[in-house]
């Protein structure tokens, strides 16, 4: 099959590489125009272009995906079938005809739960037990189109959204190759979603990862591995910023301190009281300084016998 690639993010690239190793090489890689990034809006080149340099294919960068030119250039190219990974863009019906399979996705839910965009840290934060991937066909509709197939996963209870987003990252490669075949068989089976049941995990922002130390611990425990790594669950000590990056549910009970309060300090960790239990930090991060075991953190500064975070 001649097929075309949409991707914008990292998360795309190991996919674009399952399927050139399956021999499902696409003829056209299709990615966002370079962007400024950082503090100093400095442009930097595209993940996927730079991923589909380096295995060697052609890469495009339209402004506008839905523009004549580019809409000539598929057309000319009369692909078979589109595939869409992270792409981060809409897509209008008059592309989503063109190919003539259509365009099918894949996305880091089980659908119809946790469409839209994180579904990975909202499935963390909301401590489900497992997760997956799901290949659906391209609809107008956000993530609502019908199902190809779907892969699952279980959720560790120490995997953070980072190690997790690798895991559903290669697993998406694997089921596009997959929905490849069956495709290319006339196999391929689609089901409606119910619609009924679906919920959404909007855009995640800096605020949702402040801590509330008043929640129970396991609970704070998920908000961390949710946060990790971006962007990062915080908590302040003092007059300044921290970032918990690790750390455990020591106790489950009532009644151990106030929420914020440190109940002990050093190598093995910081206990934290919470609305619920105890909660040890493990490894900690100074704003804009850099990632420490808790021993540094408390060979490093001086905290006093009240020390509360909120």
């Amino acid at each position: 099959m001649r097929i075309v690639f949409f991707g914008s993010s990292d998360f795309a690239i190991p996919a674009l590489r399952s399927l050139v190793q399956a021999g499902r090489t696409p003829a056209l890689v299709v990615t966002k125009p370079d962007a400024p990034r950082g503090r100093g809006r400095k442009i930097y080149d595209s993940e996927v272009k730079l991923g589909a340099q380096e295995i060697g294919l052609p890469c495009a960068q339209p402004a506008d995906p839905h523009g004549d030119e580019f809409l000539g250039t598929l057309r000319d190219l009369k692909p078979d079938l589109g595939i869409v990974i992270s792409y981060g863009v809409i897509l209008k019906p008059a592309l989503l005809g063109l190919p003539l399979h259509g365009m099918i996705n894949a996305h880091a839910s089980l659908l119809p739960l946790y469409r839209g965009a994180a579904p990975i840290q909202w499935a963390i934060r909301d401590g489900r037990a497992e997760t997956g991937v799901t290949i659906m066909r391209i609809a107008e509709a956000l993530d609502a189109g019908d199902v190809l197939l779907t892969k699952a996963t279980p959720i560790d209870p120490k995997e953070n959204a980072g190690s997790l987003r690798e895991r559903l990252a290669a697993m998406s490669g694997e089921a596009l190759v997959e929905a490849c075949e069956l495709i290319e068989k006339e196999k391929a089976k689609y089901a409606p979603q119910n619609h009924g049941k679906a919920t959404y995990a909007r855009k995640i922002e800096k605020e949702h990862g402040v801590i509330d130390w008043k929640l129970p611990a396991v609970e704070i425990d998920r908000l961390v591995r949710a946060m990790t790594p971006k962007p990062g669950a915080q908590t302040r000590l003092g007059n300044k910023r921290f970032i918990v990056i690790e750390g455990s549910v020591e106790q489950d009970l009532y009644g151990m301190g106030i929420p914020g309060a440190l109940q002990s300090s050093g190598e093995e960790g910081i206990r934290v009281c919470t609305g619920r239990g105890l909660y040890r930090i493990t490894r900690i991060k100074p704003d804009n300084g850099r990632n420490m075991s808790a021993g540094e953190f408390v060979r490093g500064h001086h905290i006093t016998p009240d020390a509360r975070f909120g």
